[in-house]
């Protein structure tokens, strides 16, 4: 005999009538799920560990591990689908599912952890690969923050994504998102214009995940008229790396690479370098800058009038940023031999006579 459990409560339903109704005193408020999953419209998944509470029956209440089909087992009813509906629905189902076992049932589903949802990252971001959102436990079944590369709370979205992968670099397509899922009838791929979103403020498309999906960031194609204002715009959002790595050098006093926030000024990025030296000419700062094209842009910074509000400048992910010494003519062979196979590159883009005025 396979189910003698079931089979056992059917035949005292048989004789006795369904179990008796729960007592509630007068005025009782019902139970009610109230847990931050649900507000949240979590979706439970496998190998997420939820609690099934039937009140006033002990012996139906028990903790679940929500197995690899996406099924629990319930006593009495058997294999019940959970993975794909809300704490709340599976509550509702349960419910409906013990009509004509039990008299007027309430039963709660809480949600104890869940297991990281796992996703892929590829193309245009700083870091591509594995990405897993941070495990949810639960006291009072609130949602903990996933923390990106760029520290604002990641949610299991395409941006949530994007923002563990430590954000997008500057030759990322934003209108061609592309999110790749495995169905029963292989995988589809739908292409989302996060650009647009940004623009507008309508994230209705930045689309929630599930396990397996994979993400994929699109490269600016060569000569695109909107890579330029695309990467500026992108380098001062959420979307940015949460530091960039840029190449300081000259009249500084801890040149070398620094971690820079993309957000801030050029000036902030000097004094991750120490600060200018005494002898530091800050009204013509030299950055050479990849630009989305594929080319070396040269660009001249007058850094006083950024202290002084007048203009703005933010660094991008692998700028090298050269700061002269005030009039001097001799300092060429010194940041020559001090870069080594960057001064090769910084000469290309900055001749060192036209840097020191030869």
């Amino acid at each position: 005999m396979k189910h003698p459990a079931r089979l056992g409560l059917l035949l005292a339903l048989a004789l006795f009538g369904p179990l008796p109704e729960r007592g509630l005193a007068a005025g009782e408020p019902v139970p009610t799920l109230s847990t931050g999953l649900v507000n949240q419209g979590y979706r439970l998944r496998s190998g997420d560990r939820i609690h099934v509470d039937v009140v006033d029956f002990p012996d139906l209440s028990k903790d679940q591990l929500i197995l690899p089909d996406g099924t629990i087992n319930v006593l009495y009813l058997g294999a019940v689908q959970a993975a794909g509906r809300t704490p709340e629905q599976l509550s509702s189902e349960l419910s409906g599912r013990f009509q004509g076992i039990l008299r007027q049932p309430v039963i709660s589903v809480s949600v104890i952890g869940t297991r990281p949802l796992k996703v892929n990252v590829i193309g245009e971001v700083l870091n591509p690969g594995p990405q897993s959102f941070r495990v949810q436990n639960q006291l009072n079944a609130a949602i903990q923050p996933n923390t990106g590369g760029n520290g604002v709370q990641s949610q299991e979205t395409i941006s949530g994504a994007l923002s563990l992968a430590g954000g997008v670099t500057p030759l990322a397509d934003m209108r061609r998102v592309s999110l790749i899922r495995q169905g029963p009838d292989g995988p589809t791929e739908k292409t989302i214009d996060l650009w647009q979103a940004l623009q507008s403020g309508d994230f209705s498309q930045d689309l929630s995940l599930t396990d397996g999906d994979t993400v994929k960031v699109a490269r600016l194609e060569e000569g695109d008229a909107a890579g330029e204002q695309m990467a500026a715009t992108l380098a001062t959002t959420t979307f940015a790396p949460e530091t960039v790595k840029v190449q300081v050098a000259g009249e500084v006093k801890k040149p070398g690479l620094v971690n820079a926030d993309p957000r801030s000024s050029l000036l902030n990025t000097i004094y991750e370098a120490g600060g200018p030296t005494t002898e530091a000419d800050l009204s013509s700062v030299n950055v050479a800058r990849m630009m989305p094209s594929g080319k070396l842009q040269r660009l001249h910074v007058d850094v006083s009038a950024i202290a002084e509000g007048k203009v703005a400048f933010q660094v991008r992910n692998g700028d090298i940023v050269f700061i002269g010494r005030q009039g001097s003519r001799q300092f060429a062979d010194d940041i020559r031999a001090f870069l080594g196979p960057i001064g090769g590159l910084l000469n290309l883009v900055f001749p060192f006579g036209y840097l020191f005025g030869r």
